[in-house]
C-alpha cells in the first residue's frame, strides 16, 4: 500500500511538472485549425487562417485575417470576433454571447485594415511606454523624496562601466534561472515574481540614470531634483523611440539598472550581517 502510494505520489508530481499537461485547452495557431465534434476547448485564437469550430468551446472565438465557420455541433460560450473574415454559422450551432465582425469587401481591404490596427495599435503602445518611461522615474522621485534622494546621490559617483558589468553578470545569472522556471508549471508564480523585480529595479534605474543625466543641463538657477529627472527621462525616452538605436539604448539601461540593483542588494546584505 505504501508502494502505491509512494508511486500515485511521484507520478502526480511530474505531471505536474510538465507545461504541456497542465494546460492544453487553448488554442493558439497561424493557420487553418478545427475543433472536432466532441472535444471541449477554453478558448481559440487563429491569426491568418480558417477557424472550424464542431466542438465545445467555453471561452471566446478571435480569428483576424480569416473567416470562422461554426458547425452544427459547435457551442460557444463566450464572445466571438473575426476581423477580415466571414462568419459561417448552422443555424444549430448554440452561442452563448455576441458575434462581432469586422470585415471589408474584399482581402485586400482586409488587409490593410488589419494592416492599419496593428500599426495604430503599434504606435499607442509605443507612446503609452515612452509615457511611463518619464512619469514612473518623476513620480519616484517626488513620492520618495529624501530616501530616493539619498538613493540617487550615491548611484550618482558610481562608475557606468561597473555598473554594466555587474548588470551583465546579474543578467546572464537570472537568465538562466528563468529557462530552469520556465520548463516547470510550478517554477512560473517565482518566474513571475523575479519578472515583476526586475521592473522595480528598472524603475528604480532609469530614475538614477535620469538623474544623472539632468545634471548635464542647468540654466541659470539650480533646478529642482523632479525637474532632473524629469529632463533626464525624457532624453532616455526620446533616444529610446529612435530604431535600432533605441534597442541599444535600452539594452543599456536595463543592464545598468541591474547593476545597480545588484550593486545595492549586496550592500545592504553586507550591513545586515555585520549588526547581525
Amino acid at each position: 500500500m505504501r508502494k502505491i502510494f509512494y508511486t500515485l505520489s511521484c507520478f502526480i508530481l511530474l505531471m505536474s511538472l510538465i507545461p504541456g499537461l497542465a494546460s492544453a485547452q487553448s488554442i493558439f495557431e497561424r493557420q487553418n485549425t478545427t475543433v472536432p465534434a466532441g472535444q471541449t476547448v477554453d478558448d481559440v485564437y487563429v491569426v491568418g487562417g480558417d477557424a472550424d469550430v464542431f466542438g465545445q468551446v467555453n471561452g471566446v472565438v478571435v480569428v483576424i485575417n480569416g473567416s470562422l465557420r461554426l458547425g452544427s455541433t459547435a457551442h460557444v460560450e463566450g464572445v466571438v470576433v473575426v476581423v477580415g473574415g466571414q462568419v459561417k454559422q448552422d443555424p444549430k450551432a448554440v452561442l452563448g454571447d455576441d458575434v462581432y465582425t469586422i470585415s471589408l469587401d474584399n482581402a485586400t481591404q482586409n488587409s490593410l485594415l488589419i494592416g492599419g490596427g496593428l500599426v495604430l495599435g503599434l504606435w499607442v503602445l509605443q507612446l503609452a511606454g515612452s509615457l511611463l518611461m518619464i512619469l514612473v522615474p518623476v513620480l519616484i522621485r517626488i513620492i520618495g523624496r529624501t530616501k530616493i534622494a539619498a538613493f540617487t546621490d550615491r548611484y550618482q559617483r558610481e562608475s557606468i562601466g561597473r555598473l554594466l558589468y555587474i548588470g551583465f553578470l546579474s543578467g546572464l545569472m537570472i537568465t538562466a534561472l528563468s529557462a530552469l522556471l520556465l520548463v516547470t508549471v510550478v517554477g512560473i508564480p517565482i518566474l513571475i515574481l523575479i519578472l515583476l523585480a526586475v521592473l522595480v529595479v528598472v524603475a528604480a534605474g532609469i530614475t538614477v540614470m535620469s538623474s544623472r543625466i539632468g545634471e548635464w543641463f542647468h540654466g541659470p538657477t539650480p533646478s529642482s531634483d523632479w525637474v532632473k529627472v524629469l529632463i533626464g527621462a525624457s532624453i532616455i525616452a526620446a533616444f529610446a523611440n529612435i530604431p535600432l538605436i533605441g534597442w541599444i539604448v535600452m539594452c543599456l539601461v536595463v543592464l545598468v539598472s541591474m547593476g545597480i540593483g545588484t550593486q545595492w542588494i549586496a550592500q545592504k546584505m553586507k550591513r545586515n550581517s555585520k549588526t547581525v
